[in-house]
């Protein structure tokens, strides 16, 4: 006996147990079945006494030493029903899911509304007029049958599966938003929107019985969806900004200046302008941008202002799938996977740009995905391959190179292959020292650094080692260019959609990915307003660092935040995208009307410009300049070729009002016959014989030059 104690030393409960057994040897101990506790549904009738839970009714002893269990009594009526009730309410999902299935009603049949009544009346600027006018009744009839649905469907789903109301308020969320803010055109609307439904959507999240159904979504599904949405996106930026351009919404700067670029590339590849200085010279002595000769074979089998407009769009969504590679790299799954590769598809700083004409920094966020994908993956190969292509995008392009570099060097500790990030820093910095340097010697180089530097330059000839000098002499000075009052809209537009997650590490040489950000948008853009603009192109590259940084910096935070997070990403995306550049599809509704100032104005306008013989020396009006810069000798006319006198001279007689500079230089003239100086000009015309041949009247003259013989 003491054998067996020191061999099972929790025994007493079982000993006891034995002394209450009746002495029965019918009933052997092998064949007695065990039940557990919490299995056993009411007291076991058997020789031995019940081991019985605390509320059970208590067990009496008989004189044969036989125990049995007293009836327990019955609950009350209304007790019985109280438990029936809470069961049956637990069984639907009440109060647990209540809110979330109230959400996702509410905010469906919301968008459903204003989607109804779009056309008379807008929800934001006819506010008073739109709950007025509402017929709200049926919508909350049809809300109520919504919600008893989902109770049914919360009903008959297994617990594990039960996901239903949390899917369905994420949708009607982002539903209601895209019908809320649907060309609306306000930042600060868009940002409110992401500010209340990130809080609704997260709290939908904490309420997932199981995050493990979302991450159950194949990876190629979450890939073929985030591949129709960028698709979806090219075709809408393809599309307006074709017929912005179609409108005469482009000018000369900086569209017309690329399409006579392309004219001569496709020509005899010299990049030869006159429209971008006003004389004869090569953009590559403006930008040492290379990178354009790789759409050169595509222009001259397309050669129209428009393929340009179209490649910047394929070009700005590139970048998807490098960075969909890269999640995926980083055990990014099913829907978190599905939504950080629309975080990038529906990315402002990438779409916005591209309204803005036409620009070599639309080349940055395919190569620059790319490079980051060989950096993330140590392929060193493609590595050195797309930085330098990287690199000749533009003079300032290689920053991104050393800042990808130098990451690389950091992060590798104790890899051979860490020596690959210091070599090509070093030869990207060499690189962009010697061809700014070049640029301000043989080219517009110094003109471009004092523009965008001119906040951090003491000698306007100095150049980038004059910034470099006064940066580091005065480093609270350039402290204070990081933010300033007009650049903080557009930090927290570029910010906001990402979380702020590129600011969540310990590890400081992720910050090295964001010096392009600070430098090229937050210190140039302190002096230099169109930096800080997420309508220009500057926002290109740095955009897609910080897109990386949230990849990596997300790995380090909790599962449930790695999964969340990407989910709330790309919805602030798609809000901020939607209420901001749906507007753009006014410029396609404008060319489709039937008015007279429809898409019968506009062809005929077109019609006239080409009618200017491609070897004439032309200057035309900046807006009017892109559709007539297929030419070798085009030249902007604006307001610099007008020479005024003083009004003194004027009234004495001593000079005439004014005068067109360069007069004999041109053949041809197209100018507005609104433009407050078409009298002068007109005037100097018929003086000069210039006399006119075709127009609009009341928009558009066409002027052509007697010594014209061709």
């Amino acid at each position: 006996m003491s054998k067996s104690k020191k061999k099972r030393p929790a025994a007493k409960p079982a000993e006891d147990k034995k002394e209450l057994k009746a002495p029965v040897e019918e009933a052997p101990v092998e064949e007695a079945p065990a039940v557990e506790a919490e299995e056993a549904e009411a007291p076991q009738e058997s020789d031995a006494a019940q081991v019985i839970e605390q509320d059970s009714a208590p067990a009496v002893e008989t004189a044969g030493g036989e125990a049995a269990a007293v009836a327990e009594e019955p609950k009350p009526p209304l007790k019985q029903f109280l438990g029936k009730a809470k069961k049956f309410l637990d069984d639907i999902g009440i109060p647990d899911m209540l809110l979330v299935r109230f959400v996702a009603v509410y905010f469906l049949f919301s968008g459903f509304l204003i989607s109804a009544m779009r056309e008379n009346y807008a929800a934001v600027d006819r506010w008073q007029d739109f709950i007025k006018e509402s017929n709200r009744s049926k919508y909350i009839m049809l809300g109520l049958v919504a919600f008893i649905l989902l109770t049914i469907i919360h009903d008959l789903l297994p617990k594990r599966y039960r996901i239903v109301d949390q899917s369905a308020a994420i949708a009607s969320i982002i539903f209601f938003d895209i019908e809320a803010l649907w060309r609306i055109s306000r930042s600060y609307a868009a940002i409110s929107f992401i500010l209340v439904s990130l809080v609704f959507i997260y709290y939908c999240l904490g309420k997932l019985p199981s995050r493990k159904l979302y991450n159950k979504v194949p990876w190629w599904i979450s890939g073929l969806v985030v591949l129709i949405a960028a698709g979806l996106v090219c075709f809408f930026v393809a599309l307006t900004t074709v017929y912005k351009h179609k409108t005469f919404g482009t000018a000369c700067h900086d569209f017309g200046l690329f399409v006579q670029m392309y004219h001569s590339l496709a020509e005899n590849f010299t990049a030869v302008t006159t429209s971008e200085r006003d004389y004869t010279i090569s953009h590559f002595l403006v930008h040492a941008s290379y990178i354009f000769y790789a759409l050169v074979p595509v222009y001259k089998l397309f050669p129209y202002a428009e393929t340009l407009l179209i490649c910047q769009a394929i070009l700005a969504m590139g970048g998807v799938i490098p960075l969909f590679l890269i999640a995926k790299r980083h055990n990014f799954k099913g829907i978190s996977l599905l939504f950080m590769g629309l975080a990038y598809v529906f990315c402002v700083c990438l779409i916005s740009p591209c309204y803005y004409e036409f620009h070599e920094n639309a080349f940055l966020p395919t190569l620059l995905m790319w490079l980051l994908w060989a950096v993330d993956g140590k392929k060193i190969i493609p590595f050195y391959v797309f930085s330098v292509l990287v690199c000749i995008v533009k003079e300032d392009a290689p920053l991104y190179v050393v800042c990808i570099a130098m990451f690389m060097f950091f992060r590798d500790k104790g890899s051979i292959k860490r020596l690959h990030g210091i070599i090509m820093a070093a030869l990207a910095g060499a690189y962009m020292v010697l061809i700014t340097n070049y640029l301000t010697e043989h080219g517009d180089g110094q003109m471009m650094t004092s523009t965008r530097f001119g906040n951090l330059m003491i000698d306007p000839n100095g150049g980038l080692a004059e910034v470099i000098k006064n940066s580091l002499s005065d480093p609270a000075y350039f402290f204070t260019l990081f933010i300033q009052e007009h650049s903080l809209e557009f930090f927290i537009q570029v910010m906001l959609p990402m979380l702020f997650l590129p600011f969540f590490t310990k590890k400081i040489h992720r910050f090295l990915l964001m010096l392009p950000f600070v430098i090229m948008n937050m210190v140039i853009g302190a002096g230099y307003g169109y930096a800080c603009n997420i309508g220009f192109q500057y926002i290109f590259g740095p955009a897609c660092l910080l897109l990386y940084m949230c990849i990596i910096n997300l790995e380090d935070l909790s599962a449930a935040k790695k999964h969340d997070l990407p989910i709330l990403m790309g919805t602030a995306a798609i809000i901020l995208t939607i209420g901001t550049q749906t507007q753009s599809l006014t410029s396609y509704e404008n060319y489709k009307t039937e008015e007279e100032s429809g898409s019968k104005y506009f062809s005929t306008l077109e019609a006239m410009i080409q009618t200017v013989p491609k070897d004439a020396s032309l200057a035309i009006d900046t807006w009017l300049l892109p559709h007539a810069a297929n030419r070798d000798k085009v030249y902007l006319f604006d307001n610099s070729d007008i020479d005024l006198y003083n009004a003194d001279q004027v009234a004495q007689g001593e000079a005439p009002f004014g005068a067109v500079r360069e007069i004999e230089k041109y053949d041809y003239f197209i100018i507005s016959e609104n433009w407050e100086y078409y009298n002068l000009c007109t005037q100097a015309f018929s003086e000069n014989g210039i006399h006119m041949v075709d127009e609009i009247p009341g928009r558009i003259a066409v002027f052509k030059s007697d010594s014209y013989n061709g």
